[in-house]
């Protein structure tokens, strides 16, 4: 799932840097995909089975094993992220919300 127009532009309209906004687009977007992922009610992270299951089953993924690993890769490096998000959020994961994510970019580039 892609994030919409409305976020993109929520993000857009931040005053972050332009690799920070980036970043932070990217993240929104590996959220959602967890959302999409998850079966979990508990709004936890979808566990690595669970990832290699969704991504094996998108069509540009599926047949380019080396893509997989490295998109896995990266969903997990975004899961740590957002889980460090939600823990200062005091949060589970997927309840982390778009103002949750700006605000911890913003945190992350005035320190």
């Amino acid at each position: 799932m892609n994030i919409d127009a409305d976020t993109i532009a929520r993000i857009d309209a931040t005053l972050l840097p332009q690799l920070d906004r980036h970043h932070l687009r990217l993240l929104a977007h590996c959220l959602s995909s967890f959302r999409d992922m998850s079966s979990d009610v508990d709004g936890a992270l979808p566990n690595a089975a669970l990832r290699r299951q969704w991504c094996e089953q998108q069509p540009v993924v599926a047949d380019d094993p080396q893509f997989l690993r490295v998109l896995l890769d990266q969903l997990n490096n975004a899961a740590q992220q957002l889980e460090d998000v939600a823990e200062h959020c005091r949060k589970v994961p997927l309840e982390l919300s778009l103002e949750d994510l700006i605000a911890a970019a913003e945190r992350r580039c005035r320190s």
